[in-house]
């Protein structure tokens, strides 16, 4: 747990059409559950509900009542629009004014690096909280917006991007204060960086099961 921390939404964005995949990511089992009840579990003591922006509710039925702490679906009001707009409808929809935004397919995401990340953004000039780590396929370095902390006064910069088209999820991060977080932060909780590890395909999902949790 956080100590002396604000209170914190988890919003999993489970919106993605998975097509690289061939099946929705989110209901792919791991250790005998599905993917992104597998992501809930690992943040669920951090958090103090539990969002997923998601097409398809329905299927969270029988899954999200189950939660120890309130939790809710949401549609995004921007129809069409990716991540971004899922990240918009979450943050509309939180009860905290701080939101961890996880994407759905990170199954070793690390509670003390978001423990971490939740420590930062506590800063009262902080809008979100980014890291910024290597490309498994390039090395190069970029931010990582789905494994983020944003504040709702976000809403505004991101509304602004959706209104104009601009739906890259990073879109808006030049019109807020960003604390990014750098790859020499991460090490010392995530050495490899497995906690932005995605699964997009058919071979990323079987090497993510000999790894465990």
């Amino acid at each position: 747990m956080i100590t002396q921390r604000q209170p914190l939404s988890l919003l999993i964005l489970a919106g993605g059409k998975s097509s690289r995949m061939g099946q929705d990511k989110a209901w792919l089992m791991l250790d005998g559950r599905p993917l992104v009840m597998r992501v809930i579990a690992r943040v669920l003591p951090l958090v103090d509900e539990v969002i997923v922006s998601t097409n398809q509710p329905d299927a969270f039925d029988a899954w999200l009542p189950n939660l120890t702490l309130p939790a809710c679906t949401v549609s995004d009001r921007y129809r069409g629009a990716g991540p971004l707009a899922g990240l918009h409808a979450g943050l509309l929809a939180a009860r905290c004014d701080l939101v961890l935004a996880l994407a759905t397919d990170m199954p070793f995401v690390n509670p003390a690096l978001i423990s971490y990340l939740a420590q930062l953004a506590t800063g009262a000039d902080v809008d979100a909280v980014v890291p910024q780590v290597p490309s498994p396929e390039t090395g190069q370095i970029g931010l990582e917006p789905l494994h983020a902390i944003y504040r709702k006064r976000c809403l505004p910069a991101i509304e602004g991007c959706l209104e104009a088209d601009q739906r890259r999820v990073v879109s808006f991060l030049d019109r807020v204060r960003v604390r990014v977080v750098s790859p020499k932060e991460i090490r010392p909780y995530d050495p490899l960086f497995r906690s932005f590890a995605n699964v997009n395909t058919p071979q990323d999902w079987s090497d993510a099961q000999p790894m465990g949790h």
